[in-house]
């Protein structure tokens, strides 16, 4: 953990950002979702900070949301390397309550996979709207569908010489309608994936399962999130300012 945090101290220093003003750190890659690869995994995190309060109260958007990589620009990370996503507070609390199937997914990240948390996330999770949650969860499976079938140049000529299709994002929009379907029908998502799911996506993403029951898969999935999807209707839900607002006074009163 520590050699963890120090790589990550480093990438936020880069942005001028210190790690004193973090409240969330947590895993967001496959080794959480329980199918990782090993050593052939990069490691990809999610952060969240407290901006300095002149940044705050003069409504600036500077790293909101920003994307620091020990990769260059442009270059595919690979094993050893780290992704780091980090959000303002402001803004994660905004796409949390909107149902980003990313975000939502650090609502529930175990204790082992969280390496800093001082925020309230079960008040958080309290607000969220599972209506555009359903909608999210629908889009993104569908966005990874089409880079797998509909855009074929986009996907990972590795993959797709070894195997016939990028298995990545064929495993990726079938864990999302996975997903989706827990958190629209329990509220929650249970993390690692629980089996049977986390063996068969461990098989799909390494070349076990072909791209036609692959793509048989996926419809089914699609089709059944769809259906809990619809059935979501908007909900009365706890205002989200205050619980932010507090939190950001508490902070600057220390």
């Amino acid at each position: 953990m520590e050699e963890v945090i120090d790589r990550v101290t480093t990438l936020l220093g880069s942005r001028r950002i210190g790690w004193e003003d973090v409240v969330l750190l947590a895993e967001a890659g496959s080794t959480m979702h329980g199918v990782g690869v090993g050593e052939q995994d990069d490691l990809d995190l999610v952060i969240v900070r407290v901006e300095p309060f002149e940044e705050l109260v003069t409504g600036s958007q500077r790293d909101q949301s920003v994307m620091i990589r020990t990769q260059p620009e442009g270059a595919r990370s690979g094993p050893g390397d780290v992704d780091l996503q980090c959000y303002s507070l402001r803004r994660f609390a905004q796409l949390v309550t909107a149902g980003n199937p990313t975000l939502l997914n650090t609502m529930f990240v175990p204790s082992y996979f969280r390496l800093h948390d001082s925020f309230p996330l079960e008040e958080l999770r309290e607000r969220v709207d599972r209506h555009r949650a359903g909608q999210a969860y629908l889009g993104y499976m569908g966005q990874q569908i089409s880079k797998w079938r509909d855009k074929p140049g986009m996907g990972r000529r590795e993959l797709i010489d070894e195997f016939g299709f990028d298995t990545k994002y064929a495993y990726h929009a079938i864990r999302l309608g996975l997903q989706g379907h827990e958190y629209l029908t329990t509220g929650r998502i249970t993390l690692p994936i629980p089996e049977p799911h986390r063996s068969r996506l461990e098989e799909l993403r390494t070349g076990g399962i072909t791209e036609a029951r692959a793509l048989e898969w996926a419809g089914e999935v699609e089709a059944e999130l769809s259906r809990v999807a619809t059935e979501a209707r908007p909900e009365a839900l706890p205002p989200l300012a205050p619980l932010v607002t507090a939190f950001y006074r508490s902070w600057y009163e220390e």
